[in-house]
């Protein structure tokens, strides 16, 4: 057997090297227990298609409205997993007109498409909605032909009635994509 002798400055570097992994060590240990996934308890998975009510906040017009233009809307009533909000009351939500027509001559009455896209979860996520809601305004074909029987060609001036969407129109939405939502204690 070989025996080995250490000079004092490779004492020295050994020693070194042990008192900085034993001070890195605990850290290191702390950092990864930090970054761990939040005890199950805490995180509630909301399915894809969970139903719930949004409200639109503004008149929404064929009159007015064209197509892409956003729109925004509120959830009717906080969203509950086990009993734990997932999506809060009030929350804003984010959609789009799909499709904008106008009422126009000869008594067609205007159209109006919108579609809700997007919540905000209690811990800040987007979570994607599905959902359309479609509105004809009255449509005054019949009288526009009695008005021309009546009065010849001046009866095709009959406007129809735009589409309208009132403020606090309820529209139900799906969840299109499952999430999982972190609860804070």
């Amino acid at each position: 057997m070989q025996k080995t002798i250490y000079s004092s400055k490779q004492f020295q570097t050994v020693v070194m090297l042990l008192v900085l992994i034993s001070i890195v060590t605990p850290s290191i240990t702390t950092a990864s227990q930090q970054h761990q996934d939040p005890p199950a308890e805490n995180v509630k998975v909301i399915a894809d298609g969970t139903e719930f009510m949004v409200v639109t906040i503004d008149e929404i017009t064929s009159k007015t409205a064209t197509e892409g233009d956003p729109l925004t809307f509120k959830v009717a009533q906080d969203v509950k997993v086990d009993g734990q909000v997932v999506i809060a009351k009030d929350s804003l939500v984010k959609g789009v007109v799909a499709q904008a027509k106008k009422s126009g001559m000869m008594g067609r009455g205007g159209t109006l498409g919108i579609r809700v896209e997007s919540a905000m979860t209690v811990d800040n996520q987007k979570i994607k909605l599905r959902s359309t809601k479609g509105k004809e305004g009255d449509d005054k074909t019949g009288t526009t032909v009695a008005l021309v029987v009546l009065f010849g060609p001046l009866g095709f001036l009959k406007k129809g009635k735009n589409a309208v969407i009132k403020p606090g129109t309820e529209i139900k939405v799906y969840v299109d994509e499952e999430k999982k939502v972190t609860i804070k204690s």
